[in-house]
């Protein structure tokens, strides 16, 4: 059975999504970067932070924040799909083992709209102290 134009879509941000954070786990900085436009702006929402363009603020947010951790995993991923406006919402876990040796966990919520296929605006939400 041949899939819909909405599941195909579907399928195709997830694995965006999912390849992205895992190019981040494994600190492939240049990989990463790989998904944002070049004029992408990058939010964490929850802190009013705003980072713009893919190889200036947004690259240096990524660079401090791999710096500060040893160790980084995302798991637990929920997904919401919107084919039609070229958005994806990820809920998730993130655990996070600093320089120093210590352990925290976070929760978070990432909103996507994607522009030709590489992510163009980002809303981040995080809990408790920002990581980011």
């Amino acid at each position: 059975m041949e899939k819909t134009f909405e599941e195909s879509r579907r399928q195709s941000y997830i694995e965006i999504v999912e390849s992205y954070f895992k190019a981040l786990d494994e600190r492939r900085v240049v990989d990463v970067l790989d998904y944002f436009s070049g004029d992408a702006t990058f939010v964490v929402q929850s802190v009013f932070l705003n980072y713009s363009g893919r190889d200036g603020e947004i690259k240096s947010m990524f660079e401090g924040f791999l710096e500060s951790y040893k160790t980084i995993l995302h798991t637990d991923f929920e997904h919401i799909v919107d084919p039609f406006s070229h958005s994806i919402s990820s809920r998730f876990r993130v655990e996070l083992e600093g320089a120093d040796g210590n352990h925290d966990t976070k929760q978070s919520v990432n909103h996507w709209y994607l522009k030709d296929g590489k992510f163009h605006r980002v809303y981040v939400w995080i809990s408790g102290n920002n990581v980011l």
